[in-house]
């Protein structure tokens, strides 16, 4: 049983094959160390229990809570990206266009912000994601908006599935970013453009927010390119159609239309489209460059009047043009897919007399009459020509360049393209000489993307390490499989954020390390850096990896996929060490030995089977087992071939494939797990058979052994997951709970809880004891494969972390903040308690202000409402009696309501809404809604501030009081109209009294009575009676002053005088009268 000792992992002898003696069992503290091995044994303890029975009793801390603490999730999709640019101070959204000025002093107890991270814009899925530029993680996207719980960058619900129709209209095609990082301009797949505001949060991240929605964009097929001017007056949208539009921001109207010209002098005929634009980076200058399909550049002054014959056209190029840069004033510099880089220099030329193209403008006699008139001699510009002054071959089509800005007369270019390649160029500028411009770097070999891989797709600067002078990572590219790679001046890599993972096989945490290793739907083996998510690639696989695992040291990586081989990594060097070849199918599962020393083992030792050792599984159901050389025996040159190893045993073990491998702590058994519905256990050191465990409905997705005890955890697609006892084979515990198929299973560290993942998406952790779901966790959309338990934690973090990756392409790595959260509630419970005797306190001493105070800021409503219940009764108390209004206004609460901002007051109202609900506190409610609306001015509760509330919106919320404060006011009116019975039977019982004398006081209070009730009608006399309120009254006597006649009077004394009684009737008086007759008769 364990009750309240310390459990650790028992290493025994290589050579030693007793299970029995090797599994963990409790230990004392008197625990010996072998200094020959350097391994702590610890034997068994005599208390004469068997340790397969699950404990009972308590023993440390469950974990009942954990949270995301940072998140993978996919980026970037493809296309356009783009680095924010290094401003010192970054306006909120009521700064910017069109912002709201009217919650500005709703936000003056707000703490400072904290300077802004620098983030990146990236295409996804139809979207554009924010990312942090140093942490890689998700901050949101423009459409879904941006996740604010925790800064993990889950979305949670975000749907990236397509219409109905299969193709979402709103997918936005192309985006750009001002210089001032103030706004986003976006065009969707239907041509509408719109405008996003950026607004800072104090924690440094941002936030988008839609501010304005331009309509259609005129263009007649998608968007493929957007840049704003300098200035970030003027925008300029390019076409699929071969149109550019140039925008004024301001007013959002277009000011230029242009068009490929006829006849070759604009860039072609036809439906060219538009492959880049480019500003001239001068913010007195509107100049713009458009480049098209056929190479041709098309460059515009938006201040030239007669632009069409001012027009340069350049045509060196013969394939698509990519990337135009202006450097200095005199240099123009253009490369694309045809794999050269041309450098251009600008002259101005002050001759009107002939246009660049050869056309005489003096034969003109309206250009003759417009040069002479004195009010357009000042307008004419000087002619700009561009001279192609070198070209470059450059052998690959360039994808990506970017011009590194310099102090010095030193024009620095790198390029990017389809060999994977980077390239650095660079010339000495010297006014009045022809720069020569020529290779001078070249990416490190080791380093490069390759071509087989797709090769570089774009080249971003990144714009804060130019501001500030860094060198590190001053560049950032944009490879085919999505990811973003960060690199130096001298052109070596960074780090890298990876994109889109797409699905997610398996993963692993690496011991001793803040890493994890990932096998992702690709041949490539990702090793990220939980710290800020970089990525580096272990490339060796010929098909798609499906598993790995990593060695307990922390030295070693396996993997395992569809090329039919496991391949050993060696974790510092990131190279292929050893290969394994042999099996004849795909392998799908593999399992290294989990004994630290067996790893220190080498030479014939190590080759007869006293090492370490991996086992692997494949759809041919096959098992075999490799064994592991020593440490010093990996040595593999850079030019050499990995070492091949030898499969020391081999066994055919399942009927159907194995889908997972389990290696025992010590190293004795091997478990396995595969769709013919069994697990088996193997020994580990020959592979014999030694026992299966027979009873899941399903295959078998998982299996663990304990840390702690002799049981065994398994996962079927049956949806449960069963723990079995490894001292008599039998199953002890079922868990049920999943929805759908239980794919992976681990022990916690304590060895008295599960956790484990589903198809579902869901995680859930287990009880061992109570069999109960303690809690699910949901961060995944999709299944989730992978599923792994760092022990501590990482170097970084001495925590225990849990890792998950699953079918979304998403990693999560979850907290245990168990200890915090009941930390956090004994705090607020204590902090509850000392308020509510704070509030009970003022209300004794009538502070009714300080309890409110109190009361709104604990978030209490049945609290609020005792407190306004009694500032309320306080005030009817308060008041003079003989007042015409009683309880109507509150001034002390009027004063407090004066001081109150709009999350207060929706926060209050908020609470009125849900107690006008109830007929008993509909009083109070209205009493409150009438103070606050007697109070607050309507322009600030109908403000737009008011619409964005902490507690929703204030006239959405007046919105849902109104229903039932208009039943609450019908009710009143029919309760009033009723009353008036009450005046009727009061002056009936008056007039009644045969008691009444003249001058008998009960008549003088009836007088006064009379005189102060309210009625609906006066009383009238119609015929002799009087009615009240529309309602005869009949038999009223003379002493009431009313006057009948004798006949009605004699009429109506007859009929009062006519007694009949109860249960009586006309034909019992009759029966009674005729045994009346009877009677005398025979007395007669």
């Amino acid at each position: 049983m364990m009750t309240g000792v310390k459990y650790v992992q028992v290493v025994g002898d290589a050579d030693d094959d007793n299970f029995d003696d090797e599994m963990e069992h409790p230990v004392d503290s008197d625990a010996e160390m072998d200094t020959t091995s350097g391994d702590v044994i610890y034997q068994p303890g005599d208390n004469g229990e068997d340790s397969a029975d699950i404990d009972n009793g308590p023993s440390g801390v469950l974990s009942k809570s954990w949270t995301v603490s940072s998140a993978h999730v996919p980026t970037f999709t493809g296309g356009k990206v783009t680095h924010s640019y290094h401003v010192e101070m970054h306006p909120s959204v009521e700064e910017s266009n069109d912002a709201d000025d009217d919650d500005d002093d709703e936000n003056d107890d707000k703490p400072p912000k904290q300077s802004p991270r620098p983030f990146l814009l990236m295409p996804v899925h139809g979207d554009v994601a924010i990312v942090d530029a140093e942490r890689g993680i998700k901050w949101g996207t423009l459409r879904t908006g941006v996740d604010k719980s925790n800064g993990s960058g889950i979305i949670v619900g975000d749907n990236d599935e397509d219409e109905d129709d299969g193709i979402d209209h709103d997918d936005i095609t192309m985006y750009a970013l001002d210089s001032r990082n103030h706004t986003i301009m976006t065009c969707s797949r239907n041509n509408l453009l719109r405008q996003y505001a950026i607004q800072y949060q104090n924690d440094g991240r941002c936030t988008t927010q839609l501010i304005h929605s331009w309509g259609r964009s005129g263009h007649t097929l998608p968007v493929t390119q957007m840049a704003f001017h300098s200035s970030n007056v003027f925008l300029a949208t390019g076409s699929v159609d071969g149109t550019v539009r140039i925008w004024d921001v301001r007013g959002r109207y277009v000011t230029h239309v242009f068009r490929p010209l006829e006849g070759g002098d604009g860039g072609g005929s036809g439906r060219l489209s538009v492959t880049g634009l480019a500003w001239r980076p001068v913010l007195d200058q509107l100049i713009v460059a458009i480049a098209r399909d056929d190479g041709s550049m098309a460059i515009h002054d938006l201040r030239d009047k007669d632009d069409l014959d001012r027009v340069v056209v350049l045509r060196d190029h013969v394939s698509s043009v990519t990337c135009m840069e202006w450097w200095g004033e005199d240099l123009f510099v253009s490369t694309g897919r045809d794999a050269i880089l041309n450098v251009w220099r600008v002259v101005e030329s002050n001759e009107l007399q002939q246009s660049h193209h050869g056309k005489d403008m003096k034969t003109s006699k309206k250009t003759k009459k417009k040069k002479n008139d004195p009010r357009t001699v000042a307008l004419h510009q000087p002619t700009i020509t561009y001279r192609r002054i070198q070209t470059i071959p450059v052998y690959e089509q360039v994808e990506g360049m970017v011009v590194i800005p310099s102090v010095g007369n030193n024009l620095q270019i790198v390029t990017a393209g389809s060999k994977g390649v980077l390239r650095y160029w660079n010339a000495h500028v010297v006014p009045g000489k022809t720069p020569q411009l020529s290779q001078r770097l070249e990416q490190p070999s080791s380093q490069t993307f390759g071509e087989a891989r797709g090769g570089y797709l774009g080249l971003v600067l990144n714009h804060k390490s130019v501001a500030e002078g860094f060198t590190e990572e001053l560049m950032i590219a944009v490879d085919a499989e999505h990811n973003l790679t960060f690199v130096g001046s001298d052109l070596s890599l960074r780090r890298t954020i990876v994109g889109h993972n797409d699905e997610i096989l398996d993963l692993k945490i690496v011991p001793k390390s803040d890493s994890i290793v990932v096998a992702t739907n690709s041949p490539l083996v990702r090793v990220f850096d939980l710290k800020n998510f970089s990525c580096s690639v272990l490339d060796g696989h010929s098909a798609t990896v499906l598993c790995v695992d990593a060695s307990p040291c922390g030295r070693y990586l396996a993997s395992c996929g569809k090329d039919k081989t496991l391949r050993l990594w060696d974790v510092v060097t990131q190279k292929c060490i050893g290969v394994a070849t042999g099996h004849t199918e795909p392998i799908g599962a593999c399992g290294m030995s989990q004994k630290i020393g067996k790893y220190e083992v080498g030479g014939k030792a190590a080759r007869n089977g006293g090492g370490a050792f991996c086992v692997t599984a494949s759809i041919d159901r096959t098992l075999k087992r490799w064994n592991l050389l020593g440490p010093d025996e990996w040595e593999v040159g850079p030019d050499e071939e990995p070492i091949e190893l030898v499969a020391a045993f081999s066994i055919r073990g399942h009927e159907k494939d194995i889908n997972i491998i389990s290696v025992a702590p010590n190293d004795s058994l091997v478990a396995s797990g595969s769709q013919d519905k069994t697990v088996k256990l193997w020994n580990a050191t020959d592979l014999t058979l030694k026992a299966t465990l027979k009873g899941h409905r399903r295959g078998v997705w998982d299996c663990q052994f304990s840390p702690i005890d002799r049981v065994l955890a398994t996962g079927s697609g049956d949806k449960t997951i069963k723990l079995w006892s490894l001292s008599d084979f039998s199953c002890v515990r079922t868990f049920q709970g999943h929805l759908s198929s239980v794919l992976r299973v681990r022990f916690l560290s304590t060895g008295l809880q599960l956790v484990s993942s589903g198809a579902d998406g869901l995680l859930k952790l287990w009880t061992i004891r109570t069999n109960e779901c303690e809690a699910t966790l949901d961060g995944h959309s999709d299944k989730v494969w992978a599923l792994d338990l760092s022990f501590g934690g990482i170097e970084s973090r001495k925590k225990d972390l849990l890792v998950s990756g699953g079918a979304d392409s998403r990693i999560v790595v979850w907290e245990d903040t168990t200890a915090q959260v009941e930390a956090e509630e004994r705090k607020q419970q204590a902090e509850s308690i000392l308020l509510d005797q704070q509030m009970a306190n003022h209300l004794r001493h009538k502070e009714y202000d300080k309890a409110l105070e109190i009361a709104l800021k604990t978030e209490k409503p049945m609290q609020t409402m005792k407190v306004l219940t009694a500032l309320l009764e306080n005030e009817i108390s308060d008041q003079n009696p003989g007042a015409k209004k009683v309880g109507t206004q509150s001034s002390v609460l009027q004063k407090h309501i004066a001081t109150w901002n709009l999350d207060r007051i929706a926060q209050v109202l908020k609470y009125c809404r849900e107690w006008n609900t109830r007929a008993r506190n509909a009083p109070l409610a209205m009493w409150v809604v009438n103070s606050i609306v007697t109070t607050i001015p309507v322009d600030r509760l109908a403000s737009k501030a008011a619409l964005r509330t902490e507690h929703g919106s204030i006239p959405e919320i007046f919105a849902g009081i109104t229903p039932y404060a208009e039943r609450h006011f019908d009710r009143l009116d029919r309760l009033y109209s009723n009353s008036f019975l009450l005046d009727f039977l009061l002056f009936n019982m008056s007039s009644f009294d045969p008691l009444g004398t003249e001058g008998d006081p009960n008549d003088e209070e009836f007088a006064q009575w009379e005189a102060k009730s309210k009625l609906v009608l006066p009383p009238k006399f119609v015929d002799g009676r009087i009615q009240v309120g529309g309602k005869a009254l009949i038999g009223v006597s003379e002493r009431a002053g009313i006057h009948t006649s004798v006949e009605e009077s004699e009429e109506s004394d007859a009929e009062e005088d006519e007694v009949m009684t109860v249960g009586d009737s006309s034909t019992a008086s009759e029966e009674g009268e005729e045994d009346d007759d009877d009677d005398s008769s025979t007395s007669s």
